[in-house]
């Protein structure tokens, strides 16, 4: 219980918040779903997602099309997520905008912030899906003025999986109606007989049973590790950014085609990568068997490798992985 509570006031340190406006859940998905569930919609309500975003991002809002709900899709420009795009969507009817904030398939930061902003200039919600960002850059949920983040602590936080993240702003939590509730949600949950009795206060009330306790504790101490590195999420998006730029430099240098955009404030510690356009009969998944054989790890997914290194990798590892794919050009 040390660590759970221990969590919880670093997790809010981390993205710049209070404790009593994180939640933990399962998972990404989860916490999209208690979002998703928690809200009242009328028919015709119309919710923004983004095109290729992953499918946490998306089923739960499905999922309420059978309410009347409608969910818009704005379609990527040369792997950009354009903001004016985003906007000339916005009609009467949009009730959210739901993005992630880098995408999963190309490493796109999505200026998230003047989406925000716009969005409640005419009273329309807006969150972010975090799980490719949270533990790589540096994350400020109060700077974003976003209305929720959900993301989970198993890829960039370096922690155990089934380890879900919400946080909920303050103008977000008075509209959430509480249809997941149960007895660890109550003010007093070891209070076994009393029904009847209060909520917690804050984001609290939405851990509605037991937490997953190990995975918590795994999540503690990782983020202890992050506070201990000088200079903090700074540093650590610093760190990223520089590896990733040795990379991309590297890439174009041998010539593969980089989908990822690189533009100021479009990167993150993901780069996305096409096979070589000399060597066609060379696909994604030959390249990411090519480099797991010299033990290095990446993805192959929509005919792209996708690469994503972290504050601990160096810049000796990154030439290896660049001094390995001229090689499999030979």
């Amino acid at each position: 219980m040390e660590h759970i509570h221990t969590a919880h006031s670093r997790l809010a340190n981390l993205i710049s918040t209070r404790p009593d406006q994180v939640a933990f859940t399962a998972s990404t998905t989860d916490g999209l779903m208690l979002i998703a569930h928690c809200l009242d919609w009328q028919a015709g309500d119309t919710i923004i997602i983004a095109e290729d975003e992953f499918p946490s991002n998306v089923h739960p809002w499905l999922n309420l099309q059978e309410l009347g709900v409608q969910v818009h899709t704005v379609p990527a420009r040369n792997h950009h997520i354009v903001a004016e795009d985003i906007f000339a969507s916005i009609t009467s009817r949009t009730r959210l905008v739901s993005l992630s904030l880098v995408e999963f398939s190309t490493g796109f930061r999505n200026d998230i912030a003047p989406i925000a902003a716009y969005c409640h200039e005419r009273g329309i919600l807006c969150g972010i899906d975090a799980i490719q960002a949270l533990g790589a850059l540096e994350v400020n949920v109060q700077a974003l003025d976003v209305d929720y983040v959900a993301a989970a602590a198993h890829k960039w936080l370096l922690s155990p999986r089934t380890t879900g993240i919400l946080y909920v702003s303050d103008n977000l939590f008075p509209q959430l109606h509480m249809r997941r509730k149960s007895w660890y949600s109550m003010e007093e949950p070891f209070d076994y007989f009393n029904y009847q009795q209060p909520l917690k206060a804050g984001a609290a009330c939405l851990e509605y049973s037991w937490p997953n306790a190990f995975p918590i504790v795994g999540l503690d101490v990782a983020l202890e590790v992050f506070e201990s590195l000088n200079g903090g999420m700074q540093a650590v998006e610093a760190r990223v950014l520089g590896i990733t730029g040795r990379l991309l430099a590297g890439l174009e240098r041998l010539g593969y085609p980089i989908i990822s955009p690189q533009g100021k404030g479009e990167r993150s510690g993901i780069v996305c990568f096409l096979p070589h356009p000399e060597y066609r009969n060379m696909t994604n998944q030959q390249i990411a068997s090519g480099l797991a054989a010299q033990q290095i790890y990446v993805v192959a997914r929509a005919g792209a490798v996708r690469i994503s290194p972290h504050f601990y990798n160096t810049i000796e590892e990154i030439d290896v992985v660049l001094n390995t794919l001229e090689d499999l050009k030979k």
